[in-house]
């Protein structure tokens, strides 16, 4: 999910490919193991971040809340699933999905979500719930962002390794169309 994992990975910029317990790690890497105690629920507002589409462009502007949960599965590893909600705003030009065009100013809803296996020491500076912070990225279209943005150094440091299992987003527009990224590929789109 090439759209998404652009813009959230910056949320996530740390090194790749972590390895946990063959005997602490669900079989399932798709979810999380939600039968065990929960770390830490919190929410994360962001707004200004650039969304990007299949062929890497930005084509839009998200506001959203991040719904982060996490679990500890062995000794130093963890399991996050992150859900996005919220709205994007278009800037003209092609469209998210590359079939035609998108006019400046379409507005919509998206909801996204994001399982995340991480290695490290959990040392938490923020609250283990609620809404814990809100973040402006202040990203323009050409995808450069110069404001601050959440990562999982709000709670743990150091990191050894960020692997990202899943990753899902889906985009619509009353009357423009939907339009989805995941580990799958793309399909739909919007334009208007």
């Amino acid at each position: 999910m090439r759209r998404i994992i652009l813009a959230l990975t910056l949320c996530f910029t740390l090194l790749a490919t972590g390895a946990t317990s063959a005997t602490a790690t669900p079989t399932d890497l798709d979810s999380c193991p939600s039968d065990r105690p929960t770390l830490y629920d919190v929410t994360i507002g962001n707004t200004n971040v650039a969304d990007y589409a299949s062929d890497g462009h930005v084509w839009a502007l998200d506001s959203y809340t991040q719904h982060v949960q996490v679990w500890k599965i062995g000794q130093k590893h963890y399991c996050f699933r992150i859900e996005y909600d919220g709205t994007w705003t278009s800037f003209a030009g092609a469209s998210p999905g590359s079939t035609g065009t998108i006019s400046a100013g379409l507005t919509g809803t998206f909801h996204a979500l994001r399982i995340l296996r991480l290695t490290g020491e959990f040392n938490p500076r923020y609250p283990l719930s609620g809404h814990v912070a809100d973040f402006d990225w202040q990203c323009g279209a050409d995808g450069s962002c110069t404001g601050p943005r959440p990562s999982p150094g709000m709670y743990f440091s150091p990191i050894t390794s960020v692997n990202s299992t899943w990753d899902e987003y889906h985009a619509t527009s009353d009357g423009y169309g939907s339009w989805s990224d995941t580990r799958y590929g793309y399909s739909g789109d919007i334009t208007g």
